[in-house]
């Protein structure tokens, strides 16, 4: 058998800032939302200040929830790091856009900050500070090789060309707080999380059951290796801006409750019923990256490490472990 640990987390690009700097963010985010109305409960969030006091309270909490994380991981010292991760219109784009594809390449480059808002980050680091990371080219290489031969469709890329930035930032801002360093060997898995939201020509988002389907091919995959593998679900949950529900101005905190409960409880596997609709409405399009770390860790309960559930965080952010 395997042996895996499993890691939940965030890569909104706002924890990459330091609070001053959030309320612009959610600025931006919202001024392109057609007839945004603040709900009353961001209202009563931001206060009189604009957020920050709130703001400051909520990165801290992210940072050290992000500091557990690392301390497990390194303590486990696995032997790569799998990390799973929505690649959105980054490197891949209509002219070529899978479903699921794994990095296969011997290492690969990332630069975190070259955002325009990247210039001011909470370690100070310049806007083109490059990382690079090790990766498992062979290790990838027979991955692809055996889930192709369970029935899935993979791709695979030995090197990004889509973009001058390398890893996407689903991938690359987890890495900051959790393997700046580039100790650890690391596999990029991309996922096709936002469908035809991404823009015309833009193909369909994988099912719920085919994401969790695959996880479990993966665990298969795992199970007949020797290697010590940490898997990383690297997204926010329900996103307000595309929470359809709610004329995308806040965040489904209902739906992401009830997911919540079935992680606490070891029962991940209930979320490969959700339907295309569902995670739709609810805008939880990233939660695909959550539903294929489920199928590889199973049915048994996450420890939560923090839940960030207000809507001046713009987006359901949850923090979890699974040993």
């Amino acid at each position: 058998m395997a042996e895996i640990l499993g890691l939940g987390c965030s890569h909104a690009p706002m924890i990459l800032n330091p609070a001053e700097q959030w309320p612009e963010i959610r600025r931006r985010i919202y001024g392109g939302v057609p007839n945004y109305q603040a709900p009353v409960k961001m209202v009563e969030e931001l206060g009189d200040d604009n957020g920050l006091s709130h703001d400051r309270v909520n990165q801290q909490k992210i940072v050290d929830a992000f500091a557990v994380l690392k301390e497990k991981l390194h303590a486990w010292n696995p032997d790569l790091v799998i990390v799973v991760g929505d690649d959105q219109a980054e490197n891949f784009k209509r002219d070529n856009l899978p479903t699921f594809c794994l990095y296969t390449g011997d290492e690969v480059d990332g630069y975190p900050f070259h955002r325009p808002g990247g210039k001011i980050n909470i370690w100070d680091q310049p806007q083109d500070k490059k990382y690079t990371f090790k990766t498992p080219g062979t290790f990838a290489t027979d991955m692809v090789n055996f889930l192709i031969l369970e029935g899935f469709d993979m791709s695979s890329a030995t090197e990004l060309k889509g973009w001058d930035w390398g890893l996407p930032h689903a991938h690359i801002n987890p890495l900051m707080f959790l393997n700046q360093e580039c100790q650890l060997p690391v596999l990029p898995l991309f996922v096709n999380c936002y469908g035809e939201e991404a823009g015309p020509g833009y193909p369909p988002r994988p099912t719920a059951n085919r994401c969790y389907e695959l996880g479990q091919a993966i665990r298969k995959f795992l199970d007949g290796r020797a290697e010590r593998v940490a898997i990383v679900a690297s997204s926010s949950w329900s996103h307000s801006f595309l929470t359809h529900r709610y004329n995308c101005s806040e965040f489904d905190e209902e739906f992401d409750r009830r997911t919540l409960g079935w992680l606490k409880e070891g029962k991940g596997s209930n979320v490969a019923q959700f339907t295309p609709e569902e995670i739709r409405l609810s805008g939880d399009h990233e939660f695909l990256n959550w539903i294929i770390t489920l199928g590889v860790v199973g049915d048994k309960p996450a420890e939560i490490v923090e839940t960030l559930d207000e809507q001046s965080q713009v987006s359901f952010k949850v923090f979890a472990i699974w040993e």
